[in-house]
């Protein structure tokens, strides 16, 4: 273990893990990927070595990128990845892109972004297309195609060209430094509580994280992970990319959230990164299908026993549960969760089938990870201790309730950010005296672990200056059956200038109601009623200023990230 963390300490950058560590790992997998074929290929890392240094000479001395942006935009892939190192290890700057943006979002962004070079894949391709006439002097390479065209490059072919440039003694790519504290990479958030902003990181930050994430697992070099999260998002790519390739892990490439079920069953992953919404259906799918098994009653005393012995170090739990545990593979040790507190009732649940939960808490201005808990401390409602080099602490001094020991979140480490980009202003909003200021609330408990409260920015304030943090309410309004999800918010009360009526905006179960009630459902009146009743339960446990008063339903989806957060200013803006 210390060997490791000596050699993260000593790293130049990241490309000195391509360069020394991959060859270390030689013939071992990688990648496991379909790339349009039936079954998943092993991909080596010695050839992904090869492609990032092919890749990289090919961007330097074709199309003179040195010192350029490089946009990347499509699905989970090694291409993607290799795409996103040979950029940042000797190219310019990496701009990763969300691919479900629309048409003039992207275009927004690769404009402020300035990017010279655009690298997609062919599911991008009519995007690309629509934006090309409005771009000037940009490389287009589409990662799919197999020939060079007028309008676009092929990337393999570009790899082939790069590797022969090698092989006839070509030194350029290789001979590049890194300066590990420059600006290498421009990440735009996901914005759920404002506008995009560009954030920008160093290969200081990642080493960092991936430090971090050393101290947290270091069991991670014998994994397979399976990668299901949207790659472009930081807390994906940082942990499962970054982290795993730098151990050596094999990293199976999942085909899309449909595929989820059939993947995880050709990859059989010892580790899951997830975000709670995936975990909340996996679970509702596990309880439907013992349900409709008649086997319930049983099933409960058995989640009973063993959990119970599994205490005192007897774990029949993966044996007793062994159906639901080859649904993930077979071989799932974690599940990984973060982007949103998860449900401690939920984390039970799923714990009893013989699943074990770890969580983290970070920020994409943070690289991302600032807290989590490891496999010795797994404390349920927490996201765990400080990660190793991160310094956490609460800043009460927004607080107005003097009673109240929820503050916000501020963390200091190599993992902060550099800034935003182009935007002095809000980065000097965030970046006090070395400190990020998360916009997060939270406390710690008793032992020191890290509670989360919510944002700062959806507090519900009363007039009489209490704070109502929405996702205790929510969490609370997603378990009533019919209703699929909720965000809780405080609406202006027309009659009274100063008051926030505590308004409940929610989604339908339609899975749930068409089972449930076939071809006679209930009208939506008596939807309305039976959710207004079970709200009203909800209210009686919790003190009265907290009570939701106002129950609105959404015939459509909550807008979201792609980590499937809801972007509440813009919900806020719509009407129901």
């Amino acid at each position: 273990m210390e060997d490791v963390i000596e050699e993260l300490k000593n790293l130049d950058s990241l490309k000195d893990v391509v360069d020394k560590r991959f060859e270390k790992f030689g013939e071992k997998v990688a990648f496991l990927e379909k790339d349009g074929t039936p079954e998943y290929k092993e991909i080596t890392y010695q050839k992904v070595r090869e492609d990032i240094f092919s890749l990289g000479t090919i961007l330097l001395e074709k199309f003179h990128l040195k010192g350029e942006k490089i946009a990347v935009i499509g699905e989970n892939s090694t291409r993607w990845y290799i795409t996103y190192m040979a950029t940042i290890c000797g190219v310019g700057i990496i701009v990763p892109l969300d691919k479900e943006l629309p048409a003039n979002e992207i275009l927004n962004l690769l404009e402020r972004s300035e990017a010279k070079c655009i690298v997609y894949s062919s599911r991008k391709k009519e995007m690309i297309d629509q934006i090309r006439p409005k771009l000037k002097d940009v490389v287009y390479i589409n990662m799919n195609s197999k020939e060079h065209s007028k309008e676009e490059y092929s990337f393999d072919l570009l790899l082939k060209e790069g590797k022969e440039l090698l092989d006839t003694g070509s030194t350029t790519y290789l001979d590049q430094k890194v300066d590990k504290e420059a600006f290498q990479i421009l990440l735009f958030t996901s914005g759920t509580t404002a506008q995009a902003k560009g954030v920008m990181l160093s290969h200081k930050n990642m080493i960092a994280n991936t430090m971090a994430c050393y101290r947290l697992a270091p069991q991670a070099a014998e994994f397979t992970f399976l990668s299901i999260l949207p790659i472009h998002h930081t807390y994906e790519f940082s942990i499962t990319y970054i982290y795993g390739t730098f151990m050596g892990a094999k990293i199976g490439i999942c085909e899309g959230l449909k595929y989820i079920t059939k993947n995880v069953k050709e990859v059989k992953p010892d580790l899951l990164i997830v975000v709670p919404a995936i975990i909340e259906k996996v679970n509702k799918k596990i309880e439907k299908t013992i349900e409709e098994s008649g086997k319930a009653k049983m099933i409960h005393v058995a989640k009973k026993v063993t959990t119970g012995l599994s205490k005192i170090g007897i774990d029949l739990r993966k044996v007793v549960f062994k159906q639901v545990q080859d649904t993930f593979g077979g071989n799932l040790k974690y599940l990984l969760s973060g982007a949103a507190p998860l449900d401690k009732e939920l984390i039970q649940k799923m714990e009893a089938y013989g699943f074990q939960f770890l969580q983290g808490y970070g920020a994409t201005e943070t690289s991302p990870l600032i807290a989590g808990t490891s496999f010795d401390n797994r404390v349920a409602g927490t996201v765990g201790k400080a990660v190793y080099g991160v310094d956490v602490r609460i800043d009460l001094s927004g607080n107005e309730d003097e009673n109240s020991n929820i503050g916000e979140i501020i963390v200091k480490g190599d993992n902060v950010m550099l800034g935003y980009y182009q935007d002095e202003e809000k980065t000097k909003e965030v970046l006090k005296k070395g400190w990020f200021y998360t916009g997060d609330l939270g406390y710690f408990d008793l032992n020191g672990n890290l509670v989360i409260s919510g944002r700062s920015k959806d507090v519900i304030v009363t007039s009489n200056g209490k704070n109502i943090y929405p996702e205790e309410i929510e969490l609370q309004i997603n378990k009533i059956p019919l209703v699929e999800e909720s965000m809780v918010y405080g609406a202006k009360d027309p009659s009274k200038s100063q008051e926030l009526i505590i308004t409940a905006r929610v989604t339908l179960n339609k899975e749930y109601i068409a089972d449930t009630y076939g071809s006679n459902p209930p009208s939506d009146d008596e939807i309305y009623q039976m959710i207004w009743e079970d709200i009203k339960k909800i209210n009686r446990t919790m003190v009265s200023y907290k009570a939701v008063k106002k129950l609105e339903i959404k015939k459509d989806d909550f807008i979201k990230t792609t980590t499937l957060k809801i972007k509440r200013y813009q919900e806020l803006k719509k009407k129901v």
